[in-house]
């Protein structure tokens, strides 16, 4: 299960967000134009590749990463609370609604739909495959759709406020370790679906298991076999076949909950609702609205959220589910606890050698929210944190919030991979298969 950290206390600070005075004057709108030609050049650039990085000794690299992620919630705590402590008039307060609503239309609905589109192309690849007849080119094939599901899972997780918490998809689907014993007996079990309610060996991470070993898709002969895997030699790839399509089975019924949950029922998504609704998965809010719209209302009665503040909050700052906590996550626990404590068994997908990637894909999922798209780009005319920081004044603010996240994206890039390398070798240590300890 995912360990979760409190955050720092931050004060808010009261001001009132005000707009940039207009001017007819020629040498006014000059000067604006050259202050915001100052600020275009300020903004830092994400890199269009990760280095190659091979000083796997270094500390320093895991460090700057810990540190930059830190920054990232200081700097969505920050953008919060100049929001909260604003005396917002009319027309701000209908532009962040407006916000609020192009999150939900372009950012989380696309995302959860496309997330949900690859783990049922992942599911259909993997129906029906024998150990008998499989191939490489299939088991390649699968990983390959593994990894575009996975990096759309990954860029959902800065709002996992909403249905991924209220309906517990997240632990069933992303928790981790693995627990190879418990996935062990499972395997030399009776191996009935209705048994996989341990959410140690369910989701994506049980999948990668089975499907990759040392960053590479395993080979075909390990499933027309046994296993190699140590401890896993007396299990026959023929189950672990049978298991990966129990898995994903199940995976691709809760990424339909998701995309149903934020869309609402419509004619376009009906058959993944008759999916959802047969696997007996909730859909709506306690007031029976889609998530979608919850969010959207916020402020009215039918919404959980009492005021648009505090809808806000949820998605920039709130200590779980926000875009400030999964970059909390990935600092203080999924790079720091491995990678400073010591605890080399809680490395995120230590087999498929991803786990540089999803992080920077949690971060990117900070990027999108704030730039109200899912490619991070700066706009205008897109109704955004972005936009409505820059509209009224306060374009120092996006200064430092997309420093932050293109910064966290550059360092995270810039340690050594795979990062279960990186982690075993600062700490003189072997890929531990003992359990993953929650105590401090």
């Amino acid at each position: 299960m995912k360990k979760y950290f409190s955050f720092a206390p931050m004060a808010v600070i009261a001001m009132a967000l005000m707009t940039t005075a207009c001017s007819k004057d020629d040498d006014a709108a000059q000067e604006t134009q050259q202050q915001q030609q100052q600020t275009a050049d300020a903004y830092l650039s994400e890199n269009a590749t990760n280095p190659v990085n091979t000083d796997f000794t270094e500390r320093k690299y895991g460090t700057q990463a810990i540190a930059d992620c830190a920054d990232i919630v200081a700097q969505m705590e920050s953008a919060n609370s100049k929001i909260e402590g604003a005396s917002l008039t009319e027309e701000q307060t209908q532009y962040l609604r407006e916000v609020l609503g192009n999150i939900v239309d372009n950012v989380i609905v696309p995302t959860y739909t496309k997330l949900a589109d690859n783990t049922e192309t992942l599911e259909q690849t993997l129906r029906g495959l024998e150990a008998s007849t499989i191939t490489q080119a299939q088991i390649n094939e699968a990983c390959r759709l593994f990894g575009e599901a996975r990096v759309q899972w990954e860029r959902s997780e800065a709002f996992l406020g909403g249905a991924a918490s209220d309906f517990s998809v997240d632990p069933t689907i992303d928790s981790w370790p693995l627990s190879r014993t418990a996935l062990h007996t499972y395997l030399t079990g009776s191996m009935n679906p209705e048994d996989l309610d341990d959410e140690s060996i369910l989701g994506f991470h049980a999948l990668e298991f089975i499907l990759f070993r040392n960053g590479q898709p395993r080979k075909v002969a390990e499933f027309k076999s046994n296993d190699t895997y140590n401890g896993f030699t007396n299990v026959a790839g023929s189950k672990e076949l049978v298991y990966a399509q129990q898995v994903c089975k199940l995976l691709k019924e809760r990424t339909f909950q998701l995309q149903v949950a934020w869309q609402g029922e419509c004619s376009g998504n009906a058959g993944r609702v008759a999916v959802v609704k047969a696997a007996k998965l909730g859909i709506t809010t306690e007031k029976g609205l889609s998530y979608g719209d919850d969010l959207k209302q916020a402020g009215t009665a039918n919404s959980k959220y009492s005021t648009i503040k505090s809808a806000i909050a949820q998605v920039l700052s709130d200590e779980e589910g926000s875009a400030a906590a999964i970059a909390n996550e990935v600092g203080t626990a999924k790079i720091a606890n491995p990678f400073r404590a010591g605890e080399i068994s809680y490395v995120e997908s230590p087999y498929s050698y991803r786990s540089i990637i999803d992080f920077q894909d949690n971060i990117r999922s900070v990027r999108n929210v704030w730039c109200g798209n899912v490619n991070g780009s700066r706009d205008e005319s897109v109704k955004s944190f972005w936009s409505f920081f820059r509209k009224y004044g306060q374009e120092d603010i996006n200064v430092s919030v997309v420093n932050s996240y293109v910064k966290a994206i550059n360092s995270i890039g810039n340690m050594p991979a795979p990062f279960v390398k990186y982690c075993c070798t600062v700490w003189n240590k072997e890929f531990s298969e003992e359990e993953y300890s929650e105590e401090e």
